[in-house]
């Protein structure tokens, strides 16, 4: 069958490469043009310590001697498409680029993008998120206020009750994550009264849960 798809022009790509029955082993007798790379290689690879990136580079020699394109699948991260690109994939897929839409509007968009895809996802892949309701003291330049922490990890936090105004992106603040001690951040979006932090250093989660941080922010009011 893979024969005669091949002898009518059909190209053929062996999905989820890596999981499941998508094994090594097809690559001996079947005429793959491509090789997708399962998202669960692609999730948290650009992470530091994580594995991953190292699997993706190794699949992509794999198909490269193989004369394969490669696909990375599940890239929802800006961040992601640069480790992707430097480790040599030729395609990506993922929400990156936004959500699966119709027809016209994808025509449209790539109209107004002059015939490019433009990447809306996060610039930065997220660590994994807690949620919380608290409050915390955020000084920016000389003035203080308190803000509500709606969920924190060890990279950033997502925060309401404050509104930065325009060009706010990059913009230097700090926060009181533990009382008494302010921690250097910076805007990453802000709209609607809420706003993305990243912390300028990783935060030890651990404390969140720390007998001698239990008042680890002020209290929600």
């Amino acid at each position: 069958m893979f024969k005669a798809l091949k002898g009518i022009g059909v190209r053929l790509a062996l999905d989820d490469f890596g999981t499941g029955y998508s094994s090594l082993g097809y690559l001996k007798n079947a005429p793959f043009d491509k090789i997708k790379i399962d998202q669960s290689f692609v999730r948290g690879a650009v992470m530091a310590g994580n594995r991953n990136a190292a699997i993706i580079k190794a699949i992509v020699t794999l198909a490269t001697t193989m004369h394969m394109e490669t696909t990375a699948e599940g890239v929802e991260t800006q961040d992601e498409i640069e480790l992707i690109r430097a480790l040599g994939c030729s395609h990506i897929q993922g929400f990156v680029y936004g959500r699966p839409a119709r027809a016209d509007e994808v025509y449209r968009i790539l109209t107004e993008g002059g015939g490019m895809a433009t990447a809306i996802g996060f610039k930065v892949s997220r660590s994994q998120r807690t949620a919380m309701m608290r409050s915390a003291l955020l000084r920016v330049g000389e003035v203080e206020g308190e803000v509500r922490i709606r969920n924190i990890s060890s990279s950033g936090a997502l925060i309401d009750g404050i509104d930065f105004g325009r060009n706010a992106e990059d913009l230097s603040v700090l926060i009181e994550l533990v009382e008494g001690q302010m921690f250097p951040a910076r805007v990453m979006w802000n709209r609607e009264g809420k706003a993305g932090i990243a912390f300028a250093e990783s935060f030890n989660m651990e404390r969140l849960n720390s007998p001698a941080d239990e008042r680890l922010v002020r209290r929600a009011g």
